[in-house]
């Protein structure tokens, strides 16, 4: 039986993807800390094939259990952006690097065959706007976020044990979840425009990789399937289309036309980054499926219809300190 262990499967896109594979026909169980709740996973609690162990990364007596018997592991569990991980930056390099080695070291032990690192596209920094940054670029990590990504991503990819490993630099996601996010920038905006809020645009010239979540969850399946041979040791970035700013007002105000949207002084997000998508397409077939735009209007609809009692809750961010 196909089984696999998600870390940080209640997230934002854990949760994703944890559907996902249940619809494939998986086996899963999610580990997660449930340190921003476990509602996301309660569709899935009478689920035949679906276990939630509650418990820290970080914790090697648990993952020696969880693992055991797992063909594959998806590692997710992180502290996510620059801000949650400059409310504790120590407690954040615990999690996104020991908590990584832990789990490699588990997942190893147990005979786990494959495994897959979810990294990000901010590990790039800043790449010039003439190029697309290919998985060869240079990594120029801006904060503790993306540094602590870079050296977990290489902890995985040098791991020289019997797992075959890989790893998904995925553009910064937008687009529905059961653990929903308003802090990421797409779904910012569809929920300001809905609302009447004001949409500040800051550095309108940067620009930024965007990929929707459900390729996202689509990508983990793909390198959970995918030959040994193309993976292994593999790094892939998964995109869906690179937006300047400036290009989202355009996407906004087609939906939108009276959205308040203001250009904003001030670079409080020094990235700018274009990112290439080639290598998962040409070596393994993977391709979106989903633009930004679709992202962009399923999540306006959702706040339009009611879906979230409190669209403007701090809760619905990757921030620790929201939950206290």
């Amino acid at each position: 039986m196909r089984s696999v262990v998600v870390t940080g499967g209640a997230g934002y896109v854990g949760s994703v993807i944890t559907s996902q594979l249940l619809f494939g026909g998986w086996a899963v169980t999610v580990l997660d800390t449930l340190a921003g709740s476990g509602e996301s996973l309660l569709g899935f609690a009478g689920h035949q094939k679906f276990r939630l162990v509650a418990a820290d990364v970080r914790d090697e007596r648990v993952l020696r259990t969880v693992c055991a018997g797992a063909s594959a592991v998806v590692h997710l569990a992180a502290v996510v952006g620059e801000t949650a991980c400059a409310a504790d930056e120590a407690n954040a390099r615990s999690i996104n690097e020991g908590g990584t080695r832990a789990v490699l070291s588990a997942a190893d032990a147990a005979g786990v065959r494959r495994f897959v690192m979810i990294s990000t596209c901010s590990n790039y920094g800043v790449s010039s706007p003439d190029v697309l940054a290919d998985e060869d670029a240079p990594l120029r990590p801006l904060g503790t976020y993306a540094a602590s990504k870079v050296l977990a991503e290489q902890m995985a990819l040098a791991h020289t044990g019997r797992l075959l490993t890989c790893g998904l630099r995925l553009g910064t996601i937008c687009g529905l979840s059961p653990h929903m996010r308003f802090d990421l920038l797409i779904n910012d905006m569809a929920r300001a425009a809905v609302l009447g809020d004001a949409i500040d645009i800051f550095a309108p010239d940067a620009w930024r990789p965007f990929l929707h979540i459900c390729d996202a969850a689509r990508a983990v399946e793909w390198a959970l399937q995918a030959p040994e041979d193309v993976v292994a040791r593999q790094v892939f970035n998964v995109v869906g289309e690179n937006y300047q700013k400036k290009q989202l007002i355009d996407l906004v105000r087609a939906h939108y036309p009276d959205a308040s949207i203001r250009i904003t002084p001030g670079v409080p997000d020094a990235r700018d980054y274009r990112v290439a998508g080639d290598r998962i397409r040409e070596c393994g077939g993977f391709s979106p499926a989903h633009t930004i735009d679709a992202a962009f209007t399923e999540v306006a609809e959702a706040v339009r219809a009611g879906v979230f009692r409190d669209p403007r809750w701090a809760g619905h961010s990757a921030a620790p300190a929201v939950w206290r």
